[in-house]
């Protein structure tokens, strides 16, 4: 598949020049998200003018966050499929707000469809895809040169955009949906400060005052290890110990070892008294409750 590859600020700021010309761009992602290194990093924006297909790396060294400022605040119409995780990642990583967003998946959902893009590519173009949808979303999108097969993969989440907006634009008009579609479309491009990662583990509503503050301080210490290490969170310790600890503190640093056993053992001779210092401090914060 052909397209052009923007390495520099320069070569996207030409590239923002000519979208100019556009009344719409389609736009995606693919990030890193734990899975191979420590921390969410946005790897490629992928972007389809109607006319040709472009890849912008976030991972060179000839792209700077003014390069990327340039293309998100540019006031282009950018077609997205549910843009807000991608939204936040680059909120996140860079502060930046992405500009001018229009999310096809706000305009299935009022149509009552709730499935992926591919679902709905299927559903309203009669359009399958042969891509490996799976083996590719856990694909390393860090290493370069990407292979073909990923390249593909990405610049086909862009191909249809526009044609989905174009034929469920209508059917939403014609179910006299618009009005909520117009406000379900300011929710979801609205900017969301991302919240801390603790709050986001399984069954965080259902712990106390107390409890979460030593699932708090768990979390970070796990945390900390994993950015030295530059390794996934998760392959320091299983997020589920972190609120089973969080309940059933251990109260002697033996107990702990125990109960991380089945931890890394690369990382078990840093992980307990870390955990160890982090539960301590958490009885003290929650001895002022």
């Amino acid at each position: 598949m052909d397209y052009s590859y923007l390495d520099t600020d320069s070569a996207i700021e030409q590239a923002v020049r000519g979208f100019e010309n556009k009344d719409r761009i389609a736009v995606d992602f693919e990030g890193e998200f734990n899975l191979h290194i420590y921390g969410e990093h946005l790897c490629l924006i992928q972007i389809y003018d109607g006319d040709r297909y472009y890849i912008i790396d976030p991972r060179s060294r000839g792209v700077t966050k003014n390069g990327l400022s340039i293309f998100f605040s540019s006031s282009v119409k950018k077609l997205w499929f549910d843009c807000q995780s991608d939204a936040s990642l680059v909120y996140k990583q860079y502060g930046l707000v992405i500009n001018n967003i229009f999310d096809v998946r706000v305009l299935a959902e009022v149509l009552g469809f709730h499935g992926n893009l591919k679902a709905l590519e299927s559903e309203y173009l009669g359009i399958e895809s042969n891509i490996n949808k799976k083996k590719n979303q856990q694909a390393n999108w860090l290493k370069r040169p990407l292979p073909d097969e990923q390249i593909a993969y990405a610049l086909e989440d862009v191909m249809h955009l526009a044609e989905l907006e174009d034929v469920l634009t209508p059917i939403v008009s014609s179910r006299n949906l618009e009005k909520n579609a117009a406000f379900q479309m300011r929710k979801a491009t609205a900017v969301k400060k991302p919240k801390p990662g603790w709050t986001r583990l399984g069954g965080w509503k259902r712990l106390s005052k107390e409890e979460k503050i030593y699932a708090r301080c768990i979390y970070i210490a796990r945390d900390r290890i994993a950015r030295r290490f530059n390794v996934p969170a998760v392959h320091v310790m299983d997020k589920h110990l972190i609120t089973e600890l969080a309940k059933n503190r251990p109260q002697s640093i033996e107990r702990l070892k125990e109960k991380t056993a089945c931890e890394n053992p690369r990382f078990i001779t840093l992980l307990v008294p870390a955990l160890w210092n982090a539960i301590e401090e958490a009885r003290k914060e929650s001895e002022q409750l």
